[in-house]
């Protein structure tokens, strides 16, 4: 028991650390509009609010029975999608004609990259961690 539930928390920390360098990235690469030589201290600490905005709801979810579906790629990335669009919207303006545009290829852009990563070595130790999710009864806490 003390080992799953060491496993689980394993898990939140990676999959939140991860999900958050994902949307900050995304968000950081259009907030400067591609020419990552003009990135600043400003632009790095928007994008981080924003990745750190965008996790709560994944974080929020892993205390509950429905962290199981975090485990699914497709899920995750459509999660951390929306969530990075939520996020957008609410740290910053958009640097793109209309209002919700950078947000929606904030959400779009990670959704990619997130699929991308879960193929990856990282994505893969990722799913290992979320097995404790997937083996756990429905009875058990999370």
């Amino acid at each position: 028991m003390a080992s799953l539930l060491h496993e689980k928390h394993k898990y939140r920390l990676v999959l939140c650390g991860h999900k958050a360098v994902e949307v900050g990235a995304v968000c950081l690469a259009l907030m400067v509009q591609g020419s990552l030589g003009g990135i600043t201290l400003a632009h790095l600490a928007v994008a981080s609010k924003t990745g750190v905005v965008a996790i709560f709801p994944a974080l929020g979810i892993s205390l509950t029975k429905h962290a199981r579906h975090l485990a699914n790629r497709w899920t995750s990335s459509i999660f951390i999608g929306t969530c990075g669009f939520v996020a957008d919207v609410l740290i910053h303006e958009s640097h793109y004609p209309g209002a919700y545009t950078e947000a929606a290829l904030t959400a779009i852009g990670t959704f990619a990259i997130s699929i991308a990563v879960s193929y990856t070595r990282i994505g893969k130790h990722v799913d290992r961690l979320a097995e404790a999710f997937l083996d756990s009864p429905p009875h058990e806490p999370l």
